[in-house]
C-alpha cells in the first residue's frame, strides 16, 4: 500500500509541475500580443516596462516552482515537504488572484489544479526523515 501511496505522490507532483511549465510556456507566448496591446496604449514609459516585465517574472515563477515540483517527483529525498508546502502557495496564491483580478480562464484552472495536486502530492508523501531513520 505504501508503494502505491508513493507513486500517487510522485504523480501528483509531476503531474503539477509539468502542468505548471506548460502554463508558463503558454504565458510566455502571450508576451508577444502583450507587447502589440501596450503598443497601441497611451501608458507611461514606466508602466509600459513594468507590465512587461511582470509578465515575463510571473512566466519565469511559474516555470521554476513547477521545475522544483518535478525534482520533488523525480527525487523526492531532494525536495523536503516544508518546501512543497509552502512552495504550493504559489500556484494557490496565484489563482486566488486572478480569479479576483481577471476571473475563470484556463490559466487560472491550470494554477488551481496544479495547486490542489502539490497538496495531494504531499499529503501521500512518505516523511523521508521518518524512512531513513527506521531503515525503510
Amino acid at each position: 500500500m505504501m508503494k502505491v501511496r508513493n507513486i500517487v505522490s510522485q504523480s501528483a507532483l509531476g503531474a503539477a509541475g509539468i502542468l505548471m511549465v506548460l502554463t508558463a510556456g503558454f504565458h510566455a507566448i502571450g508576451y508577444v500580443s502583450l507587447r502589440r496591446q501596450l503598443a497601441a496604449s497611451n501608458l507611461e514609459s514606466f508602466w509600459l516596462a513594468g507590465v512587461k516585465g511582470l509578465w515575463l517574472v510571473f512566466s519565469l515563477h511559474l516555470f521554476i516552482v513547477g521545475a522544483l515540483f518535478i525534482a520533488a517527483a523525480i527525487a523526492p529525498p531532494v525536495v523536503g515537504r516544508v518546501v512543497l508546502i509552502i512552495a504550493g502557495l504559489v500556484p494557490a496564491g496565484d489563482t486566488v488572484m486572478l480569479l479576483a483580478f481577471v476571473g475563470v480562464f484556463v490559466g487560472t484552472i491550470s494554477l488551481g489544479i496544479a495547486a490542489l495536486l502539490v497538496y495531494l502530492g504531499v499529503a501521500l508523501r512518505r516523511d523521508g526523515v521518518t524512512a531513513q531513520s527506521s531503515g525503510t
